[in-house]
């Protein structure tokens, strides 16, 4: 059973029953609960929309509020049934990679890898997965190219080293 959080003026109460939430708001009201990324009113969350006109109308209208706030919920999920977003992007990974980068060579990469990636977390927290993808993908290149770079500096600087230990221009 959900508990739920409502805003009465500018103070947050709760938890509280969907029963008892109906007797202390209005459809503008504030009201949050768990699996909801932000706060919403009370009108545009379904359970609470169809409990509040459940509770407001006679008996005899019930059963076509209830079956409205199923059509609306079906064609949302239509809606989003053609995008893929099943398997979230494995942010962690990319963060581990990203600090890695950031300071064995290629601070700029990484720094930028590192923003881009939480950026793409928070999307995916909205609720907004297709820009949470886009940040997904430019931080996984942003990481790529400092990985690269990371390489390339590093064989040359052996390379430099290796030269000039053979020419004893290093006294070891």
């Amino acid at each position: 059973m959900n508990q739920y959080f409502y805003y009465e003026g500018n103070t947050q109460k709760g938890p509280v029953s969907l029963e008892e939430l109906l007797t202390k708001i209005t459809p503008e009201t504030d009201v949050w609960t768990q699996g909801m990324v932000d706060w919403a009113k009370a009108k545009d969350v379904p359970e609470v929309a169809a409990a509040l006109n459940q509770a407001s109308q006679p008996m005899g209208q019930t059963a076509q509020t209830e079956t409205q706030v199923i059509t609306v919920q079906t064609q949302n999920t239509n809606q989003n049934a053609g995008q893929n977003y099943s398997q979230a992007p494995d942010f962690k990974t990319l963060l581990v990679w990203a600090i890695v980068s950031t300071f064995l060579c290629c601070n700029v990469t990484g720094v930028v890898g590192i923003v881009m990636n939480l950026k793409a977390e928070i999307e995916w927290v909205k609720g907004n997965q297709e820009a949470a993808w886009q940040k997904y993908r430019t931080a996984k290149t942003w990481i790529i190219v400092g990985a690269v770079a990371m390489v390339v500096f590093y064989i040359l600087y052996f390379a430099v080293l290796q030269s000039a230990v053979n020419n004893n221009l290093l006294n070891f």
